[in-house]
């Protein structure tokens, strides 16, 4: 009777436990992170009676959760992949919607500023046509201002998600450390971890590689080491180091991630990748820095193009035209770091060089580096020794440095970055817009040949004697000269360049004939210089004279839609990736309440037993107790 009821009483402890961890299962089947657990039970020692080998009941061997290291794992790894690109596409996309908005983007504001060139041309003295020209181009640099200011927001945007990020890291390493010292000291009073302990671990890991891509290793203890960027510990046992912002010492505007490592800083945002902070940094240091720097290339294209042109022409004064717009110059930062007395001063070498990069100029002790930024790649100027007599030419611009460096020293150098945002329109009055050419030419009244020229093209609006007379002067149908002197070989058809201007002679010119380039100076109805200022849009002048204005602009918005696109078919592709990870790891860790429902019958029905097995052995006993 006794072996009876000790059988059924511990039937009856182990099935209470097993009835409780079933309901603990239930209770938590929507805890995020939760691992159901299982009992497992196993026969108490026997009761040896001479041949015999008694049983004497139950035991719950163990409690463990449900678990799969390898699906827990790539869970994380997948995890923190579509976190990157979910929120790398969220800020291209709206950058994308932005640039290409037909109202809020610059590619309408183009258009419109060329059609409005194009209305001067048809009536060059028509001042309401140059007021719309000039409102046109004002409305232009507003664009362009606009669109630098939403970028910068962007940048903020970046700063701003790069704080919350690094805040809720440190919230995760310090409850992941607290975790590791609760699992070690349960460990070392019991022997093993609570399952619910490693849950809540295995969870925050989980969180944390959403935010950030770091890997874990195990330790003996039973504590978990975690590592973040290029093996930097994050968390040892129960010590977190601390993850902080700080600004960038050549850009103000930025703010790098860093260890705070013993009051000592370390800057890891180089090495970070995954999570959100990943699509973050990402973005801000790719694509966004990318829309920055091109925007303010075809920014200074823009600039360039058309006030060339329009200093090329006459406007309704008679005066050679005048810039419509400010030339912005590439922006200068010195480290806050720098302890010499060196200064670097940039400007445009050839615009057509431009390539929009930023560079770093650093001297190493001996001499200076140049390297594009954030890619670090070294670069070698075309020529020059970085002397203000002999400046560094490199990337369309011309750097010379003076004074004394110290080693470290670095400065940043962005030639297009800030140029859409400096952008301005110069020209007020509208009578200056110069749609007249600066020369005309004219063939002799006297002329006796067929010889007949064509209206004169400006090839050099820089040359000093543009506008001063030029007399070309047939010696006879083969030969000329130009202003009394020389003796130049005709071919009809052929371009004649003289004093930054180009003319083409046609048919046949007799001995004495004579042709004339002018100055235009008076000439109203002009329209010449008007047609090649609205031709400009189409100039080729970008990457080394193959890109005009408006290509650069189509490019470049459509290279944010394509790069929006892709990231988008990833973090689709990634998204299935992931329902598939968690499908996976559910299956092996998930609670099924159908299955709970049915265990909490079965240990229901074998608790019952096990108490009526206690009441027969308690009637057996008192049956017992009346026999004597």
């Amino acid at each position: 009777m006794a072996d009876m009821l000790g059988n059924a009483l511990s039937a009856l402890v182990s099935y209470q436990r097993a009835l409780a961890t079933t309901s603990h299962n239930i209770a938590n089947a929507d805890t995020e992170g939760y691992s159901r657990q299982r009992v497992s039970f196993a026969t108490r020692i026997p009761q040896q009676m001479g041949e015999l080998s008694i049983g004497s009941g139950v035991t719950v061997s163990s409690i463990s959760r449900a678990y799969d290291s390898f699906a827990t794992s790539q869970l994380r790894t997948v995890n923190s992949a579509y976190s990157q690109l979910d929120t790398y596409y969220q800020f291209a996309a709206q950058l994308d919607n932005t640039l290409a908005d037909s109202e809020f983007g610059v590619s309408a504001a183009l258009s419109n500023f060329y059609d409005s060139i194009q209305t001067v041309a048809d009536d060059p003295a028509s001042i309401s046509a140059r007021r719309l020209f000039l409102a046109e181009a004002q409305s232009l640099s507003d664009r362009f201002a606009g669109m630098s200011g939403y970028l910068e927001d962007m940048q903020q945007q970046a700063n701003t998600q790069i704080q919350s990020i690094a805040s809720e890291v440190n919230s995760l390493t310090e409850r992941i450390a607290d975790i590791n010292n609760l699992i070690v000291e349960s460990q070392g009073q019991f022997g093993g971890a609570p399952s619910d302990l490693l849950d809540d671990r295995d969870q925050a890991l989980l969180e944390l590689n959403r935010l950030v891509s770091v890997s874990s290793i195990e330790q003996n203890d039973g504590s978990m080491s975690v590592f973040i960027g290029n093996g930097q510990a994050l968390v040892l046992g129960n010590e977190s180091v601390q993850v902080k912002t700080t600004r960038s010492p050549l850009d103000v505007t930025r703010l790098e991630v860093a260890l705070d490592i013993g009051g000592q800083t370390s800057v890891i945002t180089q090495s970070l990748q995954g999570g959100q902070l990943g699509g973050v940094l990402s973005f801000r240091d790719g694509l966004l820095t990318e829309t920055e720097n091109e925007l303010g290339r075809i920014a200074l294209a823009l600039s360039a193009s058309v006030n060339e042109q329009n200093q090329a022409g006459v406007d309704l004064y008679g005066d050679r035209g005048q810039a419509v717009f400010n030339t912005p110059q590439p922006s200068v930062v010195n480290s806050a770091n720098n302890s010499g007395t060196a200064t670097v001063s940039a400007t445009f070498d050839n615009i057509g060089d431009v390539t929009g990069d930023n560079l770093i100029v650093r001297y190493n002790g001996t001499s200076w580096e140049l390297s594009k930024t954030p890619s670090n790649t070294a670069i070698s100027p075309d020529s020059g020794s970085g002397s203000v007599a002999d400046p560094f030419i490199v990337g369309g611009m011309a750097l010379s440095i003076s004074g004394t460096p110290a080693a470290g020293d670095e400065f940043l150098v962005r030639p297009s970055a800030d140029a859409a945002g400096a952008l301005k329109v110069e020209m007020t009055d509208p009578a200056r817009v110069a749609a007249a050419a600066a020369t005309r030419s004219e063939a002799g009244a006297a002329n006796t040949g067929t010889g007949q020229i064509s209206q004169t093209e400006i090839i050099d609006s820089s040359d000093a004697n543009l506008a001063n007379p030029v007399d070309i002067t047939f010696l006879d149908a083969n030969t000329y000269q130009i202003n009394g002197s020389g003796s130049f070989a005709f071919t009809a058809g052929e371009p004649i360049e003289v004093n930054g201007n180009r003319v083409v002679i046609t048919g046949t010119p007799n001995a004495g004939d004579q042709f004339s380039i002018l100055d235009n100076a008076g000439a109203s109805g002009d329209n010449r210089n008007a047609l090649a200022l609205a031709a400009t849009e189409a100039s080729k002048l970008l990457n080394g004279g193959t890109v005009s204005v408006q290509e650069a602009t189509g490019g470049l918005v459509g290279r944010i839609g394509v790069a929006t696109h892709s990231a988008d078919i990833s973090r689709q592709s990634q998204a299935n990736l992931l329902a598939q990870a968690e499908a996976r790891q559910q299956s092996v860790s998930g609670v099924n309440l159908d299955e709970e429902a049915a265990n909490l019958l079965k240990y229901q029905q074998a608790y019952q037993a096990a108490a009526q097995a206690t009441s027969v052995a308690k009637e057996l006993f008192q049956t017992l107790m009346a026999a004597f």
